[in-house]
Protein backbone atom coordinates (compact mmCIF):
# COMPACT_ATOMS: atom_id res chain seq x y z
CA UNK A 1 0.00 0.00 0.00
CA UNK A 2 1.00 3.64 -0.59
CA UNK A 3 2.13 5.52 2.01
CA UNK A 4 0.28 8.67 2.17
CA UNK A 5 2.21 11.77 0.82
CA UNK A 6 2.43 15.43 2.01
CA UNK A 7 3.44 17.18 -1.25
CA UNK A 8 4.57 20.95 -0.94
CA UNK A 9 2.48 22.79 -2.32
CA UNK A 10 -1.47 23.54 -1.35
CA UNK A 11 -4.13 22.52 -3.50
CA UNK A 12 -7.38 25.12 -3.37
CA UNK A 13 -9.69 25.89 -0.53
CA UNK A 14 -12.40 23.79 -0.75
CA UNK A 15 -15.46 22.17 1.22
CA UNK A 16 -15.18 23.25 4.69
CA UNK A 17 -14.76 26.81 3.10
CA UNK A 18 -17.71 28.77 5.02
CA UNK A 19 -18.55 31.87 3.17
CA UNK A 20 -19.86 35.15 5.02
CA UNK A 21 -22.75 35.35 3.35
CA UNK A 22 -25.05 32.73 5.88
CA UNK A 23 -26.63 33.97 9.11
CA UNK A 24 -26.97 31.76 12.13
CA UNK A 25 -30.63 31.69 12.32
CA UNK A 26 -31.28 29.68 15.69
CA UNK A 27 -31.19 30.49 19.47
CA UNK A 28 -28.59 28.74 22.02
CA UNK A 29 -32.06 27.58 23.59
CA UNK A 30 -30.10 29.04 27.20
CA UNK A 31 -32.79 28.88 30.65
CA UNK A 32 -31.27 31.61 32.65
CA UNK A 33 -31.55 30.22 35.95
CA UNK A 34 -31.23 31.63 39.27
CA UNK A 35 -29.53 33.95 40.55
CA UNK A 36 -30.95 36.23 37.99
CA UNK A 37 -30.76 39.72 37.38
CA UNK A 38 -33.91 41.03 35.19
CA UNK A 39 -33.30 44.23 33.24
CA UNK A 40 -37.03 46.07 31.79
CA UNK A 41 -38.53 47.04 28.68
CA UNK A 42 -36.65 50.27 28.47
CA UNK A 43 -33.28 49.13 27.30
CA UNK A 44 -32.30 48.46 23.50
CA UNK A 45 -29.82 45.80 21.38
CA UNK A 46 -28.07 47.00 18.48
CA UNK A 47 -25.26 46.34 16.29
CA UNK A 48 -23.11 48.69 14.22
CA UNK A 49 -22.02 47.16 10.71
CA UNK A 50 -18.89 49.48 10.80
CA UNK A 51 -17.44 47.90 13.49
CA UNK A 52 -18.85 44.35 13.97
CA UNK A 53 -20.36 45.24 17.18
CA UNK A 54 -23.43 44.13 19.17
CA UNK A 55 -24.56 46.21 22.28
CA UNK A 56 -26.94 45.65 24.52
CA UNK A 57 -27.54 48.53 26.92
CA UNK A 58 -30.40 48.82 30.04
CA UNK A 59 -31.00 49.48 33.69
CA UNK A 60 -30.97 46.71 35.43
CA UNK A 61 -34.04 46.29 38.39
CA UNK A 62 -33.76 43.42 40.38
CA UNK A 63 -31.54 40.53 41.92
CA UNK A 64 -33.01 37.76 43.47
CA UNK A 65 -31.40 34.08 44.73
CA UNK A 66 -32.06 31.52 46.52
CA UNK A 67 -28.86 30.15 48.22
CA UNK A 68 -28.47 32.85 49.25
CA UNK A 69 -32.13 33.95 50.08
CA UNK A 70 -31.85 37.48 48.26
CA UNK A 71 -34.66 39.72 47.19
CA UNK A 72 -32.81 42.68 46.70
CA UNK A 73 -33.91 45.89 44.11
CA UNK A 74 -30.72 47.77 42.44
CA UNK A 75 -30.59 51.30 42.85
CA UNK A 76 -27.83 53.72 41.55
CA UNK A 77 -24.61 54.63 42.54
CA UNK A 78 -22.10 57.35 43.17
CA UNK A 79 -23.19 61.16 42.91
CA UNK A 80 -25.43 60.90 39.62
CA UNK A 81 -27.32 57.57 41.08
CA UNK A 82 -25.78 55.46 37.59
CA UNK A 83 -27.20 51.90 37.12
CA UNK A 84 -26.35 50.36 34.27
CA UNK A 85 -26.38 46.88 32.60
CA UNK A 86 -23.64 47.17 29.48
CA UNK A 87 -23.27 44.15 27.04
CA UNK A 88 -20.66 44.61 24.20
CA UNK A 89 -19.05 42.42 21.73
CA UNK A 90 -17.95 41.74 17.90
CA UNK A 91 -19.45 39.41 15.66
CA UNK A 92 -18.75 37.97 11.79
CA UNK A 93 -20.99 38.62 9.13
CA UNK A 94 -22.71 35.35 10.02
CA UNK A 95 -23.39 36.69 13.58
CA UNK A 96 -20.70 34.62 15.40
CA UNK A 97 -18.42 35.19 18.55
CA UNK A 98 -15.48 37.23 17.18
CA UNK A 99 -12.79 36.96 20.57
CA UNK A 100 -11.68 40.18 21.51
CA UNK A 101 -9.49 42.00 24.42
CA UNK A 102 -10.44 39.62 27.62
CA UNK A 103 -8.70 42.52 29.53
CA UNK A 104 -11.86 44.47 28.87
CA UNK A 105 -15.23 42.93 30.19
CA UNK A 106 -17.87 42.29 27.94
CA UNK A 107 -20.67 42.31 29.78
CA UNK A 108 -20.60 45.65 33.15
CA UNK A 109 -23.41 45.69 35.44
CA UNK A 110 -22.70 48.71 37.84
CA UNK A 111 -25.37 50.06 40.52
CA UNK A 112 -25.37 49.85 44.15
CA UNK A 113 -27.99 46.36 46.12
CA UNK A 114 -28.92 45.72 49.76
CA UNK A 115 -28.33 41.86 49.63
CA UNK A 116 -29.27 41.43 53.74
CA UNK A 117 -32.06 43.97 53.98
CA UNK A 118 -30.95 45.88 56.78
CA UNK A 119 -31.35 48.78 54.41
CA UNK A 120 -27.62 49.54 53.70
CA UNK A 121 -25.88 48.38 50.45
CA UNK A 122 -23.39 46.05 50.99
CA UNK A 123 -22.01 46.14 47.47
CA UNK A 124 -22.02 49.18 45.31
CA UNK A 125 -19.94 50.04 41.80
CA UNK A 126 -18.95 46.97 39.43
CA UNK A 127 -21.23 44.48 40.82
CA UNK A 128 -20.91 41.89 37.31
CA UNK A 129 -18.38 41.24 34.91
CA UNK A 130 -17.83 38.68 32.17
CA UNK A 131 -16.75 37.48 28.50
CA UNK A 132 -19.06 36.22 25.88
CA UNK A 133 -18.50 33.47 24.30
CA UNK A 134 -21.43 32.44 22.44
CA UNK A 135 -24.55 34.22 20.76
CA UNK A 136 -27.76 33.30 19.29
CA UNK A 137 -30.73 34.85 17.91
CA UNK A 138 -33.66 34.72 15.83
CA UNK A 139 -35.90 36.73 13.85
CA UNK A 140 -39.30 36.66 14.76
CA UNK A 141 -41.85 36.55 12.53
CA UNK A 142 -43.20 40.16 10.56
CA UNK A 143 -44.59 42.33 12.77
CA UNK A 144 -43.32 39.65 16.43
CA UNK A 145 -40.44 40.05 18.35
CA UNK A 146 -36.89 39.02 17.59
CA UNK A 147 -35.32 37.12 20.50
CA UNK A 148 -31.49 36.74 21.32
CA UNK A 149 -29.68 35.04 23.90
CA UNK A 150 -25.83 34.99 25.00
CA UNK A 151 -23.20 32.71 26.81
CA UNK A 152 -20.54 34.38 28.90
CA UNK A 153 -17.95 33.13 31.28
CA UNK A 154 -14.93 34.26 33.18
CA UNK A 155 -17.07 36.36 35.99
CA UNK A 156 -16.10 38.69 38.01
CA UNK A 157 -17.35 41.65 40.08
CA UNK A 158 -18.86 42.13 43.82
CA UNK A 159 -21.45 39.33 42.82
CA UNK A 160 -19.58 36.90 41.32
CA UNK A 161 -19.71 34.90 44.56
CA UNK A 162 -22.73 34.19 43.60
CA UNK A 163 -21.90 32.83 40.06
CA UNK A 164 -19.57 30.32 41.10
CA UNK A 165 -18.55 27.46 38.64
CA UNK A 166 -21.70 28.52 36.53
CA UNK A 167 -21.60 30.18 33.01
CA UNK A 168 -23.88 33.34 32.77
CA UNK A 169 -27.06 33.20 30.33
CA UNK A 170 -28.87 35.85 28.95
CA UNK A 171 -32.31 36.43 27.30
CA UNK A 172 -33.01 39.15 25.49
CA UNK A 173 -36.33 39.30 23.80
CA UNK A 174 -36.99 42.63 21.22
CA UNK A 175 -40.37 44.02 21.05
CA UNK A 176 -41.50 45.51 17.92
CA UNK A 177 -42.12 49.07 18.46
CA UNK A 178 -42.10 52.16 16.34
CA UNK A 179 -39.37 53.73 18.56
CA UNK A 180 -36.83 52.15 16.10
CA UNK A 181 -37.43 52.01 12.69
CA UNK A 182 -34.65 49.79 11.85
CA UNK A 183 -35.17 46.19 13.66
CA UNK A 184 -33.42 42.68 13.24
CA UNK A 185 -33.62 41.92 10.05
CA UNK A 186 -32.12 38.13 10.32
CA UNK A 187 -28.28 39.78 9.19
CA UNK A 188 -25.49 41.54 9.93
CA UNK A 189 -24.91 43.15 6.44
CA UNK A 190 -26.20 46.87 7.86
CA UNK A 191 -27.16 48.52 11.15
CA UNK A 192 -30.12 47.41 12.95
CA UNK A 193 -31.43 48.33 16.42
CA UNK A 194 -34.16 47.58 18.78
CA UNK A 195 -35.57 47.97 21.79
CA UNK A 196 -34.55 45.15 24.60
CA UNK A 197 -35.73 43.05 28.17
CA UNK A 198 -34.34 40.60 29.76
CA UNK A 199 -32.71 38.61 32.26
CA UNK A 200 -29.72 37.18 33.18
CA UNK A 201 -28.99 34.32 35.33
CA UNK A 202 -26.80 30.96 35.32
CA UNK A 203 -26.46 28.27 32.91
CA UNK A 204 -24.38 24.91 33.57
CA UNK A 205 -21.09 25.89 31.95
CA UNK A 206 -19.69 24.56 28.35
CA UNK A 207 -16.80 21.84 29.12
CA UNK A 208 -13.66 22.43 26.33
CA UNK A 209 -15.54 20.73 23.56
CA UNK A 210 -18.76 20.03 25.33
CA UNK A 211 -20.70 22.64 23.00
CA UNK A 212 -21.69 19.82 20.63
CA UNK A 213 -20.38 16.00 20.42
CA UNK A 214 -20.51 14.24 17.23
CA UNK A 215 -18.87 10.54 16.49
CA UNK A 216 -17.90 9.52 13.02
CA UNK A 217 -17.56 5.98 11.75
CA UNK A 218 -16.16 5.29 8.15
CA UNK A 219 -16.72 1.83 6.72
CA UNK A 220 -16.26 0.31 2.83
CA UNK A 221 -17.53 -2.25 1.11
CA UNK A 222 -16.51 -3.97 -2.33
CA UNK A 223 -18.54 -5.70 -5.22
CA UNK A 224 -21.59 -5.08 -2.97
CA UNK A 225 -20.60 -6.66 0.03
CA UNK A 226 -21.08 -5.78 3.98
CA UNK A 227 -19.47 -2.46 5.44
CA UNK A 228 -16.34 -3.09 7.34
CA UNK A 229 -13.55 -0.96 9.08
CA UNK A 230 -11.06 -2.17 6.34
CA UNK A 231 -11.40 -3.62 2.36
CA UNK A 232 -9.45 -5.69 -0.24
CA UNK A 233 -8.88 -5.02 -3.48
CA UNK A 234 -6.42 -5.76 -6.46
CA UNK A 235 -3.59 -3.73 -6.86
CA UNK A 236 -2.81 -2.49 -10.64
CA UNK A 237 -1.72 1.15 -11.58
CA UNK A 238 -2.83 4.51 -10.89
CA UNK A 239 -2.73 7.84 -12.57
CA UNK A 240 -3.52 9.75 -8.99
CA UNK A 241 -1.41 11.56 -6.76
CA UNK A 242 -1.88 13.12 -2.97
CA UNK A 243 -1.42 16.83 -2.56
CA UNK A 244 -1.93 18.65 0.64
CA UNK A 245 -4.81 20.68 1.27
CA UNK A 246 -5.70 23.84 3.25
CA UNK A 247 -9.37 24.40 5.02
CA UNK A 248 -11.26 26.38 7.21
CA UNK A 249 -14.03 25.95 9.23
CA UNK A 250 -15.37 28.83 11.40
CA UNK A 251 -11.46 30.73 10.93
CA UNK A 252 -9.38 27.39 12.03
CA UNK A 253 -7.51 26.91 9.59
CA UNK A 254 -6.32 23.07 9.16
CA UNK A 255 -4.70 20.42 6.53
CA UNK A 256 -5.65 17.13 4.84
CA UNK A 257 -3.63 15.68 2.25
CA UNK A 258 -6.42 14.66 -0.67
CA UNK A 259 -6.03 11.83 -3.21
CA UNK A 260 -7.06 12.31 -7.12
CA UNK A 261 -5.89 13.87 -10.17
CA UNK A 262 -6.32 17.73 -8.80
CA UNK A 263 -7.66 19.31 -12.44
CA UNK A 264 -4.90 17.15 -14.37
CA UNK A 265 -6.04 15.37 -17.05
CA UNK A 266 -6.65 11.62 -16.95
CA UNK A 267 -3.35 9.81 -18.86
CA UNK A 268 -3.95 7.41 -22.00
CA UNK A 269 -2.37 4.86 -20.20
CA UNK A 270 -4.48 4.72 -17.16
CA UNK A 271 -7.43 2.80 -18.90
CA UNK A 272 -5.36 -0.31 -19.97
CA UNK A 273 -5.21 -0.80 -15.73
CA UNK A 274 -8.18 -2.18 -14.28
CA UNK A 275 -9.79 -0.62 -11.30
CA UNK A 276 -12.07 -1.51 -8.43
CA UNK A 277 -15.47 0.47 -7.50
CA UNK A 278 -14.95 0.68 -3.91
CA UNK A 279 -18.25 2.34 -1.67
CA UNK A 280 -17.61 4.51 1.32
CA UNK A 281 -20.14 5.08 4.12
CA UNK A 282 -19.85 7.74 6.50
CA UNK A 283 -22.04 7.71 9.84
CA UNK A 284 -22.43 10.57 11.90
CA UNK A 285 -23.71 10.81 15.38
CA UNK A 286 -24.87 13.38 17.58
CA UNK A 287 -23.81 12.17 21.29
CA UNK A 288 -23.67 15.62 22.61
CA UNK A 289 -26.73 17.59 24.35
CA UNK A 290 -27.56 20.35 21.96
CA UNK A 291 -28.25 20.20 18.05
CA UNK A 292 -25.59 20.53 15.72
CA UNK A 293 -25.42 22.67 12.38
CA UNK A 294 -22.99 23.70 9.74
CA UNK A 295 -21.93 19.54 9.88
CA UNK A 296 -19.04 19.66 6.87
CA UNK A 297 -17.39 16.23 6.34
CA UNK A 298 -14.08 15.66 4.47
CA UNK A 299 -12.31 12.77 3.52
CA UNK A 300 -8.77 11.79 1.23
CA UNK A 301 -10.03 12.46 -1.65
CA UNK A 302 -10.29 15.59 -3.82
CA UNK A 303 -14.05 15.77 -4.66
CA UNK A 304 -16.31 16.75 -2.18
CA UNK A 305 -18.84 14.78 0.04
CA UNK A 306 -22.29 15.60 -0.47
CA UNK A 307 -25.76 14.39 0.40
CA UNK A 308 -25.97 14.55 4.10
CA UNK A 309 -27.71 17.50 6.17
CA UNK A 310 -26.04 20.54 7.44
CA UNK A 311 -27.63 20.43 10.87
CA UNK A 312 -28.02 16.96 13.51
CA UNK A 313 -30.38 16.85 16.67
CA UNK A 314 -29.77 15.69 19.98
CA UNK A 315 -29.30 11.59 19.82
CA UNK A 316 -29.94 11.52 15.83
CA UNK A 317 -27.72 10.19 13.39
CA UNK A 318 -27.48 9.86 9.24
CA UNK A 319 -25.25 7.90 6.83
CA UNK A 320 -23.83 9.11 3.60
CA UNK A 321 -22.04 6.96 0.91
CA UNK A 322 -20.03 7.72 -1.86
CA UNK A 323 -18.29 5.22 -4.60
CA UNK A 324 -14.73 5.62 -5.69
CA UNK A 325 -12.82 3.95 -8.31
CA UNK A 326 -9.29 2.83 -7.02
CA UNK A 327 -6.22 1.25 -8.40
CA UNK A 328 -4.34 0.73 -5.07
CA UNK A 329 -5.02 0.89 -1.63
CA UNK A 330 -5.39 4.13 0.39
CA UNK A 331 -5.63 4.88 4.28
CA UNK A 332 -9.15 7.29 4.22
CA UNK A 333 -8.96 10.10 6.79
CA UNK A 334 -12.01 10.87 7.27
CA UNK A 335 -13.50 14.33 9.63
CA UNK A 336 -16.56 15.60 10.69
CA UNK A 337 -17.07 19.02 11.87
CA UNK A 338 -20.25 21.26 13.61
CA UNK A 339 -21.36 23.89 15.51
CA UNK A 340 -23.46 24.37 18.52
CA UNK A 341 -23.09 28.61 18.47
CA UNK A 342 -19.62 29.46 18.50
CA UNK A 343 -18.35 25.99 20.10
CA UNK A 344 -17.09 23.65 17.67
CA UNK A 345 -16.73 20.16 17.78
CA UNK A 346 -15.95 16.80 15.47
CA UNK A 347 -14.49 13.21 15.43
CA UNK A 348 -12.15 11.66 12.90
CA UNK A 349 -12.17 7.75 11.67
CA UNK A 350 -9.41 5.98 9.46
CA UNK A 351 -10.98 3.12 6.89
CA UNK A 352 -8.39 1.33 5.24
CA UNK A 353 -8.14 0.03 2.01
CA UNK A 354 -5.58 -2.70 1.39
CA UNK A 355 -3.55 -3.23 -1.93
CA UNK A 356 -1.22 -6.29 -1.56
CA UNK A 357 -1.14 -9.90 0.46
CA UNK A 358 1.85 -10.31 1.95
CA UNK A 359 2.80 -11.84 5.26
CA UNK A 360 0.82 -10.87 8.66
CA UNK A 361 3.40 -8.77 10.73
CA UNK A 362 3.45 -8.34 14.57
CA UNK A 363 1.89 -5.32 14.63
CA UNK A 364 -0.64 -5.79 11.91
CA UNK A 365 -4.66 -5.43 13.56
CA UNK A 366 -6.60 -6.95 10.78
CA UNK A 367 -8.06 -10.07 9.49
CA UNK A 368 -6.07 -9.67 5.91
CA UNK A 369 -3.86 -12.86 6.43
CA UNK A 370 -1.39 -13.60 4.24
CA UNK A 371 -1.89 -15.81 0.95
CA UNK A 372 -4.95 -14.43 0.89
CA UNK A 373 -6.81 -15.96 3.93
CA UNK A 374 -9.32 -13.82 5.46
Amino acid sequence: METQKIFPWACLLAGLVMGPSTSQAALLNLAPDVPTINFGGGGMIKYDQNTNTVTVSADPTTLFSTTPFIVGEILGTGTEDIKDVTIKFQVNSSGQVVPNDTNVADLVITGSIDTDADGTADFTGTLLTAEVTQFGFLNGASGGDDSFDIRLNNIGGALSYLYTGQDLAVSVTSETTSEYTSPFAGNFTSNWQGQAKGVIGTVDPVSSGGGCKLKLKAQCSVNGGPFTDKCRIKVSRSPKHWERCDYSHNGNIFHKSKYGMHGDPVPAWAGNYPSTAVTFKYTVYNKGVNPVSRIVIEDSFDTPVTGYPSSLAVGANFSTTRTINLHEGIDNDVTVLGNYGSAMCGDDDVVVVKDKIRGRRDHDDDDFWDKGHH
